[in-house]
């Protein structure tokens, strides 16, 4: 038997070329093979995947450093690694799509419940109100069905479009730890940096999302401040930064982030209207 990529003549019981090194395949491919060799070498315990995602929780200037010095087969792309937490995020909250909206909502619970009263209210039942009380009311009326059918739509864009969202975030991530943290990485650099570093938190707000589910919904809601000590811890590792420069950076950086929320909310409002008036969700 000969090796089918260079022709090298094998053993018998020969299971890698001693040429080439290829891997000898002798049997047809079944489904139940690929998903097998798919979960071996993407989510196996020894793969990229389960290196990288350990070394980025624990060690995480380590693979930031080493990635951009050259050393590029040891750990999992970046971009691959975003995507992967990404793609699984898509799949996980779609399918708990009710428990995903449940959970986020719990943080403006007392808000929704206040636009579901005002949104459903009979307003043809109430007696004794003036024409210019009745009018107020309307208005109420009609802005809290607002409301809530743009935070609907606005979590349905999220659900639909999560993984592109997530490349998305990187960008402006990056521009932020660029803007904090200003040499000696440029924001390409920063780019793959908060690439590895979203990817983790992606990774950790699975299984914050799923004790969330188990114990209390408060559990995903509040996550955010986990997010942002490992965020510290990640950039401080890279940086050798101080307890108190740390701080000084994180304050920095949330200034930053305010100024892109208030640009955000601004967009998410023009986006808002076109979903209640055109119904692009």
């Amino acid at each position: 038997m000969n090796c089918k990529n260079c022709n090298h003549n094998l053993e018998i019981d020969a299971h890698f070329c001693s040429n080439c090194g290829a891997k000898v395949v002798t049997r047809r491919i079944t489904f139940k093979a690929l998903l097998v060799e798919v979960f071996i070498n993407v989510f196996g315990f020894d793969s990229k995947f389960f290196l990288t995602l350990r070394k980025v929780a624990l060690e995480p200037h380590k693979v930031v450093d080493e990635f951009l010095s050259g050393i590029r087969n040891r750990y999992m792309n970046p971009f691959a690694f975003l995507a992967v937490g990404a793609a699984i995020s898509l799949l996980v909250f779609n399918y708990f799509e009710e428990d995903f909206k449940r959970v986020n909502s719990e943080i403006n619970a007392s808000q929704i419940a206040t636009y579901k009263e005002k949104a459903s209210l009979d307003i043809s039942k109430l007696e004794g109100l003036s024409e210019k009380e009745i009018q107020k009311l309307e208005i109420e009326k009609k802005g809290a069905q607002m409301q809530l059918k743009f935070m609907d739509g606005m979590m349905g864009f999220m659900l639909r479009y999560y993984n592109l969202l997530s490349f998305i975030f990187i960008l402006f991530y990056a521009l932020l730890s660029k803007w904090t943290y200003w040499k000696p990485h440029n924001f390409g650099e920063h780019v793959i940096i908060n690439a590895y570093f979203f990817g983790y938190t992606i990774f950790l707000s699975l299984i914050l999302f799923f004790l969330a589910l188990a114990i209390h919904p408060s559990i995903y809601t509040y996550s955010i401040f986990l997010y942002i000590i490992f965020y510290m811890f990640a950039f401080g590792k890279l940086y050798e930064l101080s307890l108190g420069k740390n701080i000084l950076k994180l304050l920095r950086f949330l200034a930053g982030l305010l100024i892109l929320l208030l640009f955000s909310v601004i967009v998410g409002l023009l986006i808002g209207i076109a979903i209640a008036y055109f119904g692009l969700i």
